[in-house]
């Protein structure tokens, strides 16, 4: 098939696509001086972009539901499929370097950063801002990208392997609330966490807002099973949310999720802090004699 074809068939199946420069990995400036701005699936405008560079190879953009996993290192998807077979069966290609893109459906409200590290030698792309080099662009050594395994709409991917993605999404340690919580899970201390939770997610800054409230609304979701009221933990982490500006129906959409996973998660509480043990007479005495001195 030629690249156009190729072109065709992914923006049929509900990928935005891009013309990249012949031999190369960047899209062509002349043709989309906007780069992932002017990804387009209409059909007319593909076959202009082709018409006007027959040999411009073929990059597309998954839309934000959309994860893939780029592994550069051979050895790193080797030990990340043994880990998590479920990676088998998903759409994946093979790299000229011998790496895979893997693509994969994340849940629904979930958003990840393109600027994770979280797993050695894989690389976060897709999500509506991260483009993939896809087949059958040709390097200039005469390199290309195959693929192993066909890929499919977004909404017939197979969903991230939840182990996986809480990998992604690792929750912070609880804050310790302040001293007075009697007991190890006792309702004062519980609110305690949600508060601070709370707090938290309401002082994120523009471009981080998403995926802290997911890391504290499964952190949240982890008191659950120690008492905490699932509704009460919902509003408060929701209106955090909407006071750090995300709105309310992602706000609502990421908390259920992390609720949802956390609770299946317990978090471990540490026993609350105990008030100083008061000091003795002859202490006392002798902290007035120092003052003396």
């Amino acid at each position: 098939m030629r690249p156009i074809e190729h072109a065709l068939s992914y923006a049929a199946q509900g990928y935005g696509v891009l013309p990249l420069r012949p031999g190369g990995k960047e899209p062509l400036g002349k043709l989309v001086p906007h780069g992932l701005k002017n990804a387009s699936r209409d059909p007319a405008t593909l076959e202009a972009w082709w018409r006007s560079c027959p040999r411009c190879g073929v990059g597309i953009l998954p839309g934000p539901e959309v994860l893939v996993l780029d592994f550069d290192d051979p050895e790193a998807w080797e030990g990340l499929r043994q880990e998590h077979p479920a990676l088998e069966a998903a759409p994946r290609q093979r790299t000229p370097k011998g790496g895979r893109h893997v693509f994969l459906r994340l849940p629904e409200g979930v958003r990840l950063s393109a600027s994770v590290r979280a797993i050695p030698g894989v690389d976060l792309r897709g999500m509506g801002r991260a483009y993939v080099v896809a087949a059958p662009t040709r390097l200039k050594d005469g390199r290309t990208y195959t693929w192993e395994a066909p890929l499919t709409p977004p909404e017939e991917l197979p969903p991230v392997p939840q182990a996986l993605l809480l990998k992604l999404l690792p929750p912070p340690p609880p804050p310790r609330p302040s001293w007075g919580a009697v007991g190890t899970a006792s309702p004062k201390r519980l609110q305690a966490l949600l508060q601070a939770y709370a707090a938290q997610v309401a002082r994120t800054p523009e471009g981080q807002r998403h995926l802290t409230l997911i890391r504290y609304a499964v952190a949240a979701g982890g008191l659950i099973p120690h008492g905490l009221d699932p509704r009460e933990a919902e509003e408060v982490l929701v209106a955090a949310a909407m006071s750090a500006g995300l709105p309310e129906w992602e706000a609502r959409d990421a908390v259920r999720w992390g609720l949802g996973v956390g609770a299946s998660r317990p978090l471990v509480l540490e026993s609350s802090s105990k008030p100083p043990e008061p000091r003795t007479y002859r202490a006392r005495v002798y902290a007035r004699m120092r003052r003396w001195v």
